[in-house]
């Protein structure tokens, strides 16, 4: 049965959904009507770009996960007490499936075609992560659309709703998403990183290859190739690249020749740890610069983003957690300086910057979440983590 995502989606936030939802933004009606229209298909190009970049991979997952009861009750979603944690969280998944870069430069394109602020697009981004993500799980997982229920079903599905998307563009919008460089950032899904990823990979199947023999040269060869395609297809690593797959081939070799017997396995994990690390470093990429007092304010955020990302990325168990404690600590007296000449940031600029913001606090959000579930870490860490969030968020209100 045929369908149209674009106005499935629409159809989500019409009526009074479509006043709930510009009260929520503070927007008018007309400007969030408009908005909708431009950022409805815009990020349905976007994250049809993303799947392509690796075979639907991420998309897929973020699907299957998402919570698609929320469609039942887009009125609660958008008035209720937790409407900012889910903008935030949606926020968060964009970027992670398109890059801040690309977030940016997509929520810039709506606000200009549009006239909402910038804070009000990237929040409108928000918003929408969740409704498309759930609209797409069930037209994957519903039955009846035809789709295999997987990475390949969601391709399938994305292709054959190219013509609604790109007839669903307003005129002159493909020339906004251009000028904001939403159209590179898309093109070049993954860039640098994925050529770590790519070497990491490569490094995993040469030191397979160069010590096992015939079986080792297949897993190798298996392994230099899917690191050839990080490097020139895009985004692998940014977008969950199955390491665990080529480890366990490796290791299968491995064993293979040694009969089983306990071997030192190269440090496969720790060359993927380094470009992983280089992934996580790039979150604050797309923080616009805008100068208060002598001060970047735009660069310090940045600072702020990189150094929490990094110490985020450096706690593997109770030990590290504990020693990661004074760069908290520094991050936080970090954030606190801003605040005291945030207000004397520009209407238009603190707008810019509190999407910027919001997308870089999901990501560290997930990040963060990601090491509380080391047995321990938890209770070591949260309790500065959790107001260190509290002081970003702010920014963004």
């Amino acid at each position: 049965m045929s369908f149209n995502l674009v106005d499935l989606v629409k159809g989500q936030l019409g009526g009074a959904a479509l006043g709930q939802l510009g009260a929520l933004l503070g927007e008018d009606s007309n400007k969030t009507e408009s908005a909708l229209g431009a950022a409805i298909p815009g990020l349905l190009s976007g994250l049809t770009s993303s799947a392509k970049a690796d075979g639907g991979a991420s998309l897929f997952n973020a699907v299957k996960d998402s919570d698609d009861s929320l469609l039942d009750n887009i009125g609660g979603m958008l008035t209720g007490s937790n409407s900012s944690s889910i903008m935030s969280q949606g926020s968060g998944i964009l970027g992670s499936l398109l890059g801040n870069g690309a977030m940016g430069g997509l929520a810039s394109a709506v606000a200009g075609l549009s006239g909402i602020g910038g804070k009000s697009s990237s929040g409108l981004m928000g918003i929408l992560a969740p409704i498309v993500l759930g609209m797409i799980k069930r037209k994957l997982f519903g039955g009846g659309g035809g789709f295999n229920q997987n990475a390949g079903g969601l391709l399938s599905l994305l292709d054959s709703q190219k013509s609604n998307i790109d007839s669903a563009m307003p005129a002159g919008f493909a020339d906004q998403l251009k000028s904001s460089g939403f159209m590179d950032q898309i093109g070049n899904l993954g860039g640098g990183v994925a050529d770590a990823a790519g070497s990491a990979v490569n490094a995993a199947g040469d030191a397979v290859s160069g010590a096992a023999g015939t079986v080792g040269n297949v897993a190798g060869d298996a392994a230099a190739g899917v690191g050839n395609a990080a490097a020139s297809g895009g985004g692998f690593l940014k977008k969950f690249l199955p390491i665990a797959i080529i480890a366990a081939l490796a290791l299968f070799a491995w064993k293979f020749i040694t009969g089983n017997k306990e071997v030192e396995m190269p440090d496969v994990a720790g060359q993927v740890s380094g470009a992983a690390d280089s992934a996580t470093a790039a979150v604050s990429g797309a923080i616009p610069s805008i100068d208060v007092d002598g001060v970047d304010v735009g660069s310090a955020f940045g600072d702020v983003f990189s150094s929490a990302s990094s110490t985020v990325a450096g706690i593997t168990d109770v030990d590290s957690a504990k020693a990661a404690l004074p760069a908290f600590g520094d991050i936080t007296t970090k954030v606190d300086d801003l605040s005291g000449i945030w207000d004397k940031v520009p209407e238009a600029g603190r707008g810019a910057l509190s999407g910027m913001i919001g997308d870089n606090v999901g990501t560290l959000t997930s990040g963060l979440e990601t090491v509380q579930k080391i047995p321990g870490v938890g209770d070591v860490i949260g309790p500065v983590a959790g107001p260190l969030l509290e002081k970003l968020m702010a920014f963004t209100k």
